[in-house]
């Protein structure tokens, strides 16, 4: 089964907004440690007799070898095509006659696992999902399946001009870093890949100390105990031998690349390395981002180039924090005769607010969305799986929920200004334009 690549869930820790207060105690959840490392947390919901499992491990595109970029995806593909004795139509027969849905994703940092089934069923799921994890078969005939559609769907997305100008933004954002390259590879280096490349990335990948699970809803403590004694003994309990990710790069000027498209509209992706999670600015910059030109339709961007010039349908900035520094993107589709009007808006938006930061009421009404907001995102079991799976994976505190709230609100004009000042300078932004080349 073909991956799912979970960026928006990685937004959830990052610019989106958090639990406003009231809603918090609805999330919170119990951990605990198995014999083999893995860090275990479990959300109990009884209303509905269903059951949501994220894992998430050291595994994400970083992680690729050079030459090899593309085998996490790889990796994330093949997840469901066989294990144990089972090959991939009779494992998949066995998911859909218990009506369990499991599948894969590779990130830049993690390797993500997501199942869902009926509480009912949960002896049969950990059964499958244990083995998925522990006895992967990555037959030939399934790699090669997933190589031609992963080079089908490169193929595809050369024909979007908004793909290929993020490609190139991130290789110039993270030049010779694990972060530079399209977690799914390239066509080169996907037809380099070998089955034991990608048995030796699962086996690296799946390491007890460095797996988190989060669980959500019609299960005991008790009993996911029990279940994950029963199937996960066979997760190897040693340290995982990779080492910690390399220092993202700093890139001291911006640039301006241009790739020449027939396209009826030019696609604008802008960007700079700004921080990580554990920078003293971390909340001042999801503030800022949001400000800027995060979702909804009262960001500076939004107003400036829809609302006033109509120069396009949308435009959004979004910050996206990783194990390393993260990226500040700006991203929008325009005219090709408007190109250098946006872009030149932009650059001037980003002069203003670090000259003057935000005024009083409008930094009021961002922070105020924000921590009111929240809840939209962490109203499923799947979603609160999936974002306590993250809090745990960067260790971002049982708190994190009930805290995030006082932390927004905590933001000042002082560190909004601070902050737009160490961040948007247009000078520090690299810039890439594809569509029609204007002469």
């Amino acid at each position: 089964m073909k991956p799912w690549i979970a960026l928006g869930l990685v937004m959830i820790l990052g610019w989106s907004p958090a639990l406003s207060f009231g809603e918090t105690a609805m999330a919170a959840a119990r951990f605990f440690q198995t014999r083999e490392g893995m860090r275990v947390y479990l959300v109990e919901n009884h209303a509905n007799p269903m059951v949501e499992v994220s894992i998430l491990t050291r595994g994400g595109s970083v992680f690729d070898p050079i030459g090899k970029e593309g085998v996490a995806y790889l990796t994330a593909w093949m997840f469901n095509e066989g294990a144990g004795e089972m090959d991939s139509e009779t494992f998949r027969g066995r998911l859909d006659y218990y009506g369990i849905v499991m599948d894969a994703n590779a990130g830049r940092d993690t390797l993500g696992v997501n199942m869902t089934t009926l509480s009912g069923h949960l002896e049969e799921a950990f059964g499958l999902l244990s083995l998925a994890v522990t006895q992967p078969r990555f037959d030939r005939e399934d790699l090669e399946r997933a190589r031609q559609e992963t080079i089908s769907t490169l193929k595809q997305s050369r024909e979007h001009a908004d793909w290929l100008a993020g490609l190139r933004l991130y290789a110039m954002m993270f030049p010779g870093h694990g972060y530079g390259h399209p977690t799914i590879g390239s066509e080169e280096s996907v037809a380099r890949i070998t089955l034991n490349d990608v048995r030796q990335f699962h086996v690296k990948s799946m390491h007890g100390p460095q797996m988190v699970m989060a669980v959500a809803g019609d299960v005991t403590e008790a009993t996911l105990r029990q279940l994950l004694e029963k199937t996960m003994g066979g997760v190897d309990p040693r340290p995982s031998l990779r080492g910690p990710i390399a220092a993202t790069p700093s890139v001291a000027e911006g640039a301006l690349f241009h790739v020449a498209m027939d396209s009826p509209q030019t696609a604008i992706e802008m960007g700079v390395v700004a921080m990580d999670r554990e920078d003293g600015d971390y909340y001042p910059m999801l503030v800022l981002g949001q400000a800027f030109g995060g979702h909804g339709l009262t960001s500076r961007l939004f107003e400036e180039i829809r609302e006033k010039r109509g120069l396009a349908y949308g435009v959004n900035a979004s910050f996206s924090p990783l194990e390393g520094r993260g990226p500040f993107v700006i991203s929008m589709k325009t005219k090709t005769d408007t190109v250098a009007e946006a872009l030149g808006l932009i650059r001037e938006e980003m002069t203003v607010v670090a000259r003057d930061g935000l005024g009083k009421q409008e930094l009021e009404d961002v922070k105020r969305y924000l921590t009111q907001s929240f809840a939209l995102n962490f109203d499923t079991l799947k979603k609160q799986a999936a974002t306590w799976s993250l809090i745990g994976y960067y260790r971002r505190g049982m708190d994190y929920l009930q805290r995030w709230p006082e932390r927004i609100l905590g933001v000042g004009e002082g560190d909004v200004k601070r902050v737009a000042r160490r961040i948007l300078n247009p000078n520090h932004f690299q810039t890439v334009t594809v569509g029609k080349t204007v002469r």
